[in-house]
């Protein structure tokens, strides 16, 4: 491990292929009103103009490695242990940093020191770079302290970029990037970082987020996504400290895994109602998560024998619970109508439907989220 340089900010920013947005990314780095910077760029194996284009700048606080190519998360990871800095950060090479991002986080870390994570907003761009969206006004704001509840829920930080970590706290607990994820893996570390101490967050416009068509998101194949996806979910789901997770939390967190992620998993989603995580949900939470996944395949008229297995079990977690008793009756005795019956309540619940920021952006590609 490298001498550790107290006061140094270490930009690590993985890059592959990517000049055609990287002059600007580096452009904004240079133009940090904090000049106690280094930025560590990791080649992840690129065969376009971005050697070229990095040593084209004569900055001496840039360093440059070029490695094989082996996905992003190795290349984070080679950047942590390159980097110098009392502090730790990321950058894409599609992105861009507001001229006061390191110094405002900085001072805020300077300025609580119980913390050992800040992180500022963000604004979602389009490709051309113009703002259409702020984090906060996407998921929740002001997130500050313990954030471990919502964190494992709402990546509310909006992307790496933002966020500004201790390094002391990663050697101490030995975090590092999990190379078995290629998505999200940077809401998986912050996850345990969250684990491991507080966050504290400062409204200054840290990062401007490109969204566009030649993104990693939005280019890589959607299972490649969703297996990455399910592997932070079931780490979240083995750490003991989920437990202690608040009821709402919790049950939003399961709603989005069984709902979301693990449709079309029949086997899966039933050993998750076995679980001792699931089991310690309240009894009407339970109730209404397994009746809402039956719902799902009662809907597309699909694994009716499932069906009607879940809801029997969530009629009896919760036998007084009107919509849970109709439910179940009128599965066993008409799969027809309860699907009815379903579809009214699901066109009820998808008014409430969230816009993407990549819908915004133009840069839609399924449900795709650039976390």
């Amino acid at each position: 491990m490298n001498n550790i340089q107290p006061g140094l900010a270490s930009i690590i920013m993985p890059v592959y292929n990517g000049e055609q947005y990287l002059r600007q990314a580096i452009d904004s780095v240079l133009a940090q009103t904090c000049p106690h910077w280094e930025l560590v760029v990791v080649d992840d194996g690129s065969t376009d103009s971005t050697s070229a284009i990095v040593h084209s700048f004569s900055d001496e606080r840039i360093r440059y490695t070029y490695e094989q190519n082996r996905g992003q998360t190795t290349a984070l990871n080679r950047g942590l242990e390159l980097a110098r800095g009392e502090y730790v950060t990321t950058l894409d090479a599609d992105d861009w940093l507001n001229a006061d991002s390191l110094q405002a986080r900085v001072d805020c870390l300077a300025a609580h020191e119980e913390s050992g994570v800040a992180y500022g907003d963000g604004y979602y761009c389009n490709a051309a770079g113009k703002p259409v969206l702020s984090f906060t006004g996407h998921m929740p704001s002001g997130q500050q302290g313990d954030v471990y509840d919502t964190l494992i829920v709402s990546p509310f930080y909006g992307t790496g970029a933002a966020v500004l970590v201790r390094r002391q706290i990663l050697d101490q607990f030995q975090i590092r990037y999990d190379e078995a994820i290629d998505w999200c893996q940077d809401w998986d570390f912050y996850i345990r970082l969250a684990e491991k101490t507080s966050f504290v967050f400062t409204p200054v416009i840290a990062i401007f987020y490109r969204l566009h068509s030649s993104g990693m998101t939005l280019t890589m194949p959607t299972g490649r996504r969703l297996e990455s996806l399910l592997r932070l979910r079931f780490k979240v789901l083995e750490s003991p400290r989920f437990l202690a997770v608040l009821e709402g939390q919790k049950a939003a967190f399961f709603y989005d895994l069984l709902i979301k992620d693990l449709h079309e998993r029949v086997r899966d989603q039933d050993r998750v109602f076995e679980s001792p995580a699931f089991r310690s949900l309240s009894s009407p939470q339970a109730s209404r998560l397994q009746r809402m996944t039956a719902i799902e395949y009662l809907l597309e008229k699909k694994q009716l024998n499932m069906v009607k297995k879940w809801l029997g079990a969530a009629w009896i977690r919760a036998p007084f619970d009107p919509k849970t008793a109709l439910a179940a009756i009128l599965c066993h005795l008409s799969p027809t109508l309860a699907q009815k019956v379903a579809r009214k309540w699901k066109h009820a619940h998808d008014k409430n439907a969230q816009v993407s920021p990549f819908e915004l952006a133009g840069a839609s590609h399924g449900s795709a989220n650039k976390v």
